[in-house]
């Protein structure tokens, strides 16, 4: 168990691919943005693919190769330093602020949602708000609807505040990486929220079994 100090990472391989467990205790939003930053970072210095799981203790990141995690921890891993920047490369936060901009410029009376009785339908509104997105992008782009949306986006679905003041509590205390032969308590819950991703028709029971008995 980390003490309140303490960033533990367990890493341990499967026939899956490579794990890694992180356990940062911020809470389950900040576990996602910190999930991709983490993954976008590693993936600067080394080519590969990432799977994710989050919850409220920690996240996990499943890749076909080892990730370069020491590498990473020393080239700044867990620093805030443009943390704008990788937080809109590694979560495509542009097509987030897209989707954001549809209610803001509906409430902004820029998009039409039709007469009462006779609405428009959602494609309609899309297309209309994609479209004012696209134009202002391109001709306008310190327009403060776009702003607007992408703030939204940072503090409201990334808590990019708390995910700064997460990266720097990390940072100040200690990082402890441990190898380990199997799933840990605390990582177990991770890898069964990943597979409650994937759609199948066996009975859930059925795959904890499966998975507890190929480790």
């Amino acid at each position: 168990i980390p003490a309140r100090d303490e960033l533990l990472i367990e890493r341990a391989s499967s026939k899956e691919g490579e794990h890694l467990f992180v356990y940062p205790f911020e809470g389950r939003l900040v576990h996602e943005g910190l999930s991709a930053l983490f993954a976008y970072r590693m993936a600067q210095l080394e080519p590969l693919s990432f799977t994710f799981a989050c919850n409220d203790y920690g996240f996990e990141l499943l890749s076909t190769g080892k990730a370069p995690l020491e590498e990473a921890l020393d080239g700044g891993l867990l620093s805030s330093d443009h943390l704008l920047h990788d937080i809109l490369a590694s979560l495509n936060a542009v097509e987030m602020a897209r989707r954001q901009f549809r209610e803001i410029a509906r409430v902004a009376g820029l998009v039409f949602p039709g007469y009462p009785g006779s609405p428009r339908s959602l494609r309609q509104v899309q297309a209309s708000s994609g479209l004012l997105y696209d134009v202002f992008t391109r001709y306008d782009p310190g327009n403060l609807l776009l702003h607007q949306a992408q703030r939204e986006v940072l503090e409201r679905q990334l808590e990019q505040t708390r995910l700064g003041l997460a990266l720097d509590r990390m940072r100040a205390g200690r990082v402890t990486v441990i190898d380990v032969d199997r799933p840990t308590p605390f990582a177990f819950p991770l890898l069964i929220d990943r597979n409650r991703e994937h759609m199948s028709t066996e009975r859930l029971s059925a795959r904890i079994r499966r998975i507890v008995g190929r480790r």
